[in-house]
């Protein structure tokens, strides 16, 4: 008994008279054994040079899909097929089998698998040397796609990664993929044979069985059912088989087969999804029958109706969803849609969504001879890209500026005499008096004034350093995810407000020194960074490049007060908020290296006094403080018991110990180094670790790392009283000269020189004279650290400016201004160009810095290696090229004793603001592998390898360098060797 499934999901069994007038009649087939008649018929795209080679309906909407022998594809929409969209695959492959998915639709050739868009737009094309005579598409899963073939493999094609996989196959090709459903595939052969494999296991078929006896032409299965027609052996002929044979799956020997004859031999053969045990098959002259197949008593009862061909070879055919529908494809180029004769509107699937068309486009009526007509009336489109049309100004045009006067005469600069500021020259009688005419403009100058406006050529700014927004989406896998790092290097989420330090985490996360400190560090603190850290190192390594997030972190990052008071804890909704991300990053790695310094000498502290406590313990208390020892040790502190040694002063041990240590720094670079104390955190820019009492002169890990040792020598231009204290930083703050100081900003080189020995004039207050009076303070550096960190600054308009326009021109220097006798009454604080006045001796710092510097820095580049030597006296010499052995030996045979010590640095990360809207942080980390270095940008999920030339290039308007880091060569070697063993 056939039943037939209405739209409803119900039978026509339960459907009597009452209920028929409340459905629309062309959702409905009134009588399954009426006749059916075509309801379009369309010549299609090229159908005049190639034939109708593939068909399919969609499965998601109301479209009919046809491929030719030409490689080109067209679709139609609706029962009155109208063309949707046309495009071309391949140039010379005909089109073998169409398959629809939910994003798209795969288009199979002779030798390549299109994947496309229902727009047309193609999104990935597979080739493979697998694929050498495909033929047929099978969709087991929505990830996975069976592809068959005259050949002795399957293909196993993942739709997701786009990966094949080869599946052997023993028999002769598989030109017809078919299932009914279930777990068995039916795999047709050119050769007769049949094979039924288990989707699980494909490599080996269950049940193999000759068919027809000289060859197969189609098969077809629903459920239990298989369906085959084909040619049978007369001799040395192929006869046409007029019957189409039925086999039952579930016994194929004995009983398991019967024939169902037609009026002509059947060349195609298709089941009828929404009605079963109902079958078409069709000819290869037109004729199409409608047959019973899993009742032999009504296999005689046929629908049977002609397709017109015109005289042509009918070579394909699908069935709809709803079995509403039947499209023929012929060779003559034509697509015949045929419905039954109460149907004049059928429907391709039950539940199709709405097929995205293009925006019609309205525009007013206006007559032509209108003279009053507003062009403002006519609507303009939607912006696809950009923000602004092309017919609007720029906005230097609405600008209000001032005509620019001629330049001054050479004449009347020749003879002007001055007279204080103030400059005095006879008329040269070239105008007329009082007359001083404007320049024209005109497009010459116009263009010059182009050339020279920075903001006129202006580059967009990469998208790889733009802030990132991916929607997320669990149910699906994210493309747009998975395109944005394809390094294997671990991302970190940004979805949380304080996430502006990821950039710094990575740059922490690379130094192989300090990843291996934070993660070996274990606590009995409850918010600990120091933990935190060491914790989010250790996911990064075991994620295997996927992306991590810093939940933890940034939640006991939140109750540090000290970071509080430091105005480095964002608000949770304060997008309003105007952040300076470069003054803010810079601060947040000051306050980080100074929080881990601290943390672990508190932890070695505890360790300290709970050894001590334990070997002066008294008998009675052995147990419970070896408990506690064991349970510190070991890292438990979920059950850790709060004693009496948590809330004590400074025992005797501690006092002992504070007054004996004296030790001095192990310096990688073989030098003495200073000590480390504490830092009270009150937000300055060259935050010290001050050294006063001798309780606070403990070394840490941090600060055998990034501690600079220097000595500041103050003195008094008063009564030169002097005094010297040392001090210790974790960072270097650049200091950019200003006219004042009476030193020109040069470039970078020397501003690093003038930052780590700084040398400036201020007021201060002297003890001797009891009053504020100008006093010099003279840097000397004690210790080169083994990586030196440098804040870049940049948070004024001046400092902005000199990595935007760079340094600038260099002015007459006033220690070497000649002129008169006569003194000048500023002195050493005189900062006027050209004046003619003499002026006292004064220390110049540019005679420090290698000359090739100041031509080197102009444009705004970072050197990737520095030289820096630091000499008996506490100054230091900077060149940006690491010199050989033999200038080195040179260097020292001329200047013996000069050089107390020396060390080559190489760039190995940066810290960059992209000055978009909104600001991004972004870091450039330079990491060994096999050998060689390469560098990398990290912007939160997406990591891309970039140039070296890249990194060093920092002139351009749209990023500027927050913070530096400098490895030194010993440590790099030793960290490459380490990440290469």
């Amino acid at each position: 008994m056939a039943y037939h499934y209405s739209d409803m999901g119900m039978t026509t069994d339960i459907m009597n008279e009452q209920y028929i007038p409340e459905y629309a009649r062309s959702y409905m087939i009134q009588n399954p054994d009426a006749d059916y008649e075509v309801r379009s018929s369309v010549l299609v795209d090229g159908g005049d040079r190639f034939g109708v080679s593939a068909v399919t309906f969609d499965k998601f909407e109301e479209l009919i899909w046809m491929g030719n022998a030409g490689g080109h594809v067209t679709s139609y929409y609706g029962p009155q097929m109208r063309k949707y969209t046309s495009f071309q695959v391949h140039m010379t492959e005909e089109i073998r089998d169409i398959i629809t998915l939910d994003q798209g639709l795969f288009i199979l050739s002779k030798t390549q698998l299109r994947h496309q868009i229902r727009r047309g737009l193609p999104k990935h094309t597979h080739t493979s040397e697998n694929m050498t005579e495909m033929q047929c598409l099978f969709q087991p899963s929505p990830t996975k796609l069976l592809m068959g073939g005259h050949q002795d493999k399957l293909i196993d094609f993942d739709v997701t990664k786009m990966t094949e996989s080869v599946i052997p196959i023993p028999e002769d090709g598989c030109a017809v993929l078919r299932s009914g459903g279930g777990s068995l595939v039916a795999c047709g052969s050119a050769n007769g044979t049949v094979s039924l494999r288990d989707l699980r296991t494909p490599v080996v078929a269950e049940h193999t069985f000759k068919a027809h006896t000289a060859c197969l032409s189609d098969l077809d299965m629903q459920g239990d059912l298989l369906i085959t027609s084909g040619f049978a052996q007369a001799g040395t002929m192929a006869v046409a088989e007029q019957y189409v044979v039925v086999w039952d799956v579930r016994h194929l020997k004995g009983t398991g087969a019967w024939t169902i004859p037609v009026a002509s031999p059947p060349f195609l053969l298709h089941f009828l999804p929404a009605i079963s045990g109902r079958a078409l098959a069709m000819a290869s002259a037109g004729h199409v029958a409608l047959l019973h197949v899993n009742d032999r008593s009504e296999s005689e009862k046929q629908s049977v109706f002609q397709v017109d061909t015109q005289g042509s070879f009918c070579s394909v055919m699908d069935v709809s969803g709803t079995s509403q529908a039947f499209v023929f494809g012929d060779q003559a180029g034509h697509l015949h849609l045929f419905s039954s004769k109460h149907n004049n509107e059928p429907v391709f699937n039950n539940f199709s969504r709405e097929t995205e068309f293009a925006t019609p486009v309205r525009l007013p009526y206006a007559n032509v001879n209108d003279a009053s007509f507003r062009f403002s009336s006519v609507p303009l489109p939607p912006l696809t890209t950009g923000t602004k049309w092309f017919h609007e100004l720029p906005e230097e045009f609405f600008k209000k500026v001032f005509r620019k006067p001629k330049p001054i005469d050479p004449e009347v600069l020749k003879t002007m005499k001055m007279k204080g500021p103030i400059g005095y020259a006879p008329n040269p009688g070239t105008r007329r008096r009082n007359e001083y005419p404007y320049i024209d403009d005109n497009m010459e100058d116009l263009h010059r004034c182009r050339l020279h406006d920075t903001t006129a050529n202006t580059k967009p700014i990469p998208k790889e350093y733009q802030k990132l927004e991916i929607r997320y989406n669990k149910n699906e896998p994210n493309e747009e995810l998975e395109n944005c790092n394809r390094t294997g290097l671990p991302s970190i989420e940004a979805t949380l407000p304080n996430s502006y330090c990821n950039p710094m985490i990575q740059i922490l996360y690379n130094m192989p020194p300090l990843k291996s400190t934070l993660i070996a560090h274990t606590c009995a603190k409850e918010f600990c960074l120091t933990c935190e850290l060491g914790f989010l190192f250790r996911m990064l390594d075991t994620s295997g490049g996927a992306p991590c997030q810093a939940n933890n972190f940034l939640r006991a990052f939140r109750t540090v007060p000290e970071a509080a008071a430091l105005g480095l804890i964002l608000p949770d909704r304060g997008s309003d908020r105007k952040v300076d991300l470069v003054a803010l990053i810079q601060s947040w790695n000051r306050f980080i290296l100074h929080q881990i310094h601290y943390e672990l000498l508190e932890t070695r502290k505890k360790e300290k006094e709970l050894a001590i406590l334990a070997q002066n313990a008294s008998p009675p208390k052995p147990a419970r403080l070896r408990n506690s020892l064991k349970k510190q040790m070991n890292g438990q502190f979920e059950e850790y018991q709060y004693t009496e040694l948590e809330f004590l002063g400074p025992s005797e041990y501690e006092h002992e110990y504070r007054n004996g240590l004296d030790e001095k720094w192990k310096d990688v670079n073989g030098i003495d180094e200073g000590s480390v104390g504490k830092d009270n955190l009150q937000g300055s820019m060259d935050k010290e670790l001050s050294n006063h009492t001798n309780s606070e002169r403990e070394e840490s890990e941090i600060s055998k790392l990034f501690a600079i040792a220097r000595q500041q020598l103050n003195r008094c231009l008063k009564c030169n009283k002097e005094e010297e204290r040392e001090s210790v930083v974790l960072a270097c703050a650049l200091q950019y000269a200003s006219s004042r100081d009476g030193e020109r900003t040069g470039g970078f080189l020397e501003l690093v020189r003038a930052s780590l020995c700084a040398r400036r004039s201020t007021p201060a207050w002297c003890e001797r004279c009891s009053r504020f009076t100008p006093t010099t303070q003279r840097g000397r550096l004690v210790r080169l650290p083994p990586i030196l960190a440098i804040n870049c600054g940049g948070v004024s308009a001046e400092e902005k400016a000199y990595w935007t326009k760079g340094p600038p021109k260099e002015v007459a220097d006033p220690t070497k201004r000649g002129g008169n006798g006569k003194p000048c009454r500023y002195g050493l604080h005189c900062s006027r160009p050209g004046c003619r006045f003499k002026h006292p001796e004064r220390p110049s710092s540019s005679s420090q810095v290698n000359s090739k510097s100041e031509t080197q820095d102009i444009s705004c580049i970072i050197p990737l290696q520095l030289h820096i030597r630091l000499q008996s006296d506490g100054d230091i010499v900077i060149n940006d090229k690491i010199e050989s052995q033999t200038d080195k030996q040179e260097k020292h045979k001329k200047k013996p004793n000069c050089t107390h010590s020396e060390a080559e640095y190489t760039l190995t990360a940066v810290v960059l603001c992209i000055e978009d809207n909104p600001k991004n942080l972004v870091a450039y980390v330079r990491i060994a592998d096999k050998g060689d270095a390469n560098w990398y940008l990290y912007n939160d999920l997406s990591i891309v390898q970039v140039a070296a030339e890249e990194v060093s290039q920092c002139g351009a308007w749209w990023k500027s360098p927050c913070v530096l880091f400098y490895t030194s060569a010993r440590l790099l070697r030793a960290g490459d060797a380490r990440a290469l063993s």
